[in-house]
Formats: C-alpha cells, sequence, structure tokens
C-alpha cells in the first residue's frame, strides 16, 4: 500500500512528463521561428504537435483548460503574425 507521500511523488513524475513536454515544444517553435528560412508546413506540424500536447496535459488534469486555451491562442497569434509578414 502507498502512503500519501508517495502518491504525491507518483502523481508529481506524471505532471512533471506533461509540463516538460509542452515546454520542450514551445521552445522547439521558438527556435525555428528564430531562423531565416521558415516553411509554413513545418510551422504548422510544430503547432499541432504543440496544440496536441496541451490538450492532453487539460484532459488529464494537469493544466487548467483556461491555461490550455491560452497558449493555444498565443500559438496562433504568433503563427498569424508570421502569415502577415509573408
Amino acid at each position: 500500500m502507498l502512503t500519501q507521500k508517495e502518491k504525491n511523488q507518483k502523481k508529481q513524475s506524471h505532471n512533471r512528463k506533461y509540463k516538460t513536454l509542452i515546454k520542450n515544444n514551445f521552445r522547439e517553435i521558438e527556435i525555428y521561428l528564430k531562423e531565416k528560412n521558415l516553411q509554413i508546413e513545418k510551422i504548422k506540424e510544430l503547432s499541432a504537435k504543440a496544440q496536441s500536447s496541451l490538450n492532453k496535459a487539460s484532459n488529464k488534469g494537469v493544466i487548467h483548460k483556461n491555461k490550455a486555451a491560452r497558449k493555444t491562442k498565443s500559438l496562433h497569434v504568433l503563427i498569424n503574425k508570421l502569415n502577415i509578414n509573408k
């Protein structure tokens, strides 16, 4: 039988996995946007990956659904700025 401390540590490691995944996806997008030659297909692929990880974390209760919506919106705003500039 697991103690409360062990349960919390297990949950914490599970949540950390999703939070790290989200951060890494957003970093990957930022790094790609700093490059000179941008391809819209690659940006869409990276944003879909990031949005998928946000939705999974939201559905599992790792992050709040409104936070996932905010991050998704900020991602789309960033992509739309690029489309306007091109």
